[in-house]
């Protein structure tokens, strides 16, 4: 199991900034946004729109009845949000030219009908599907992590790869039928991490050239680039940060071994459930030239924790951050999408293989050190 990066993006794929389209690719168009939501608490209904564009962003509280005006080039991302209680809600949608009307209630605002946008009906109909598979995915996880029967354990893993290659296959499908849409680029941005560098450079061709201009897709192609830099058989990019204890360890310094580059977070829970296998495996192989160098997505403010989740977890290798959280470099520099992620070096330096987790790792290592 792997802990997806969608809120804590170390890629800044699925960022919601600037307009989706290039400002060059459109003339100016009116839109007009009305509706209702009930039980809309506050003052104000506040409506924020991502680019600089005319018209307000907010309007007084009557009812829950709303209207906001504007221009826009094209199809813009859009929330209707809330800031009241601990925490935001928000109704996402894509503002495009003419009129659109939103009506829900505030209690489920994320479930509010948004009616007279394309290109939010797209959205919310692959979004829908991809919930209902993933809620499947969920509730096998779940059973899997109570079951103790061997037979049974594989069936229900044997299920969930299943489910999640139908999820996989759904998406691709999606973006082939829809090369123009603006939910295409925000589909391919949430699948590239499942996806070798020729599979997301097919399906980023596919893309209509407006959404090439976009925002969106140039991160997409930004990542397309890490990407390339790290396909098994390319010489591993190095990484040079600090350790625990302030010193700098640079991946090079490890040149002649085999070395496993773990990429993990004291906040991820796959990742610390993995972390007696690294153990297991680092023992077993440390004195035959095996190296592991674990490479934490923490950020400053949880720099503790990450120096309290190596000793608790009884980690005995070298352990290096930025402590840039997500902006990690070299999580960036080797397209991390979810952690756990790993990646094995050879003694030339070359990536020899990715993501051996259990006993993955401990067949490719039997394999090596035989």
């Amino acid at each position: 199991m792997t802990v997806l990066l969608n809120i804590r993006k170390i890629t800044p794929l699925l960022l919601l900034v600037g307009s989706l389209f290039s400002q060059e690719a459109f003339s100016q168009s009116e839109y007009v946004v009305k509706g209702k939501i009930e039980g809309w608490p506050s003052k104000y209904i506040r409506f924020e729109r991502k680019g600089n564009f005319p018209g307000k962003d907010s309007v007084e509280n009557k009812d829950g009845s709303f209207e906001f005006r504007g221009k826009i080039e094209g199809p813009t991302n859009a929330f209707l949000v809330s800031l009241d209680g601990e925490e935001p809600k928000y109704k996402f949608l894509f503002l495009e030219p003419g009129n659109i009307e939103i009506h829900g209630q505030y209690a489920n605002l994320e479930e509010a009908k948004v009616t007279g946008s394309k290109s939010t009906d797209e959205y919310y109909e692959i979004k829908n599907i991809h919930k209902t598979l993933g809620d499947q995915i969920d509730s096998l996880y779940q059973v899997l992590g109570n079951e103790k029967d061997e037979t049974k354990t594989k069936s229900i893993s044997n299920e969930i790869k299943s489910l999640t290659e139908k999820n996989i296959e759904i998406s691709k499908t999606f973006i082939k039928e829809h090369p123009s849409s603006p939910a295409t680029v925000y589909e391919l941005a949430g699948l590239s991490q499942d996806l070798s560098y020729t599979e997301l450079k097919k399906l980023y061709d596919v893309l209509d050239p407006k959404l090439i201009a976009s925002v969106q897709a140039e991160d997409i192609n930004a990542y397309m680039k890490n990407l390339a830099n790290i396909e098994i058989g390319k010489i591993a990019p190095d990484i040079a940060q600090k350790d625990t204890a302030g010193n700098t360890i640079k991946l090079q310094d490890f040149r002649g071994k085999y070395v496993l580059v773990d990429f993990w977070a004291s906040w991820c829970i796959p990742c610390r459930r993995e972390n007696p296998n690294l153990l297991a495996a680092y023992k077993s192989y440390k004195d035959k030239g095996f190296e592991i160098l674990g490479v934490s997505i923490d950020s400053k403010a949880e720099e503790w924790r990450w120096k309290r989740a190596i000793e608790n977890d009884g980690v005995i290798w070298p352990q290096i951050s930025d402590l840039q959280g997500n902006k990690n470099e070299a999580a960036v520099t080797y397209a991390v999408q979810v952690i756990p992620s790993n990646f094995l070096i050879g003694p030339d330096g070359k990536i020899i293989a990715k993501n051996l987790v259990g006993e993955k790792l401990q067949e490719k290592l039997k394999e090596i050190f035989k």
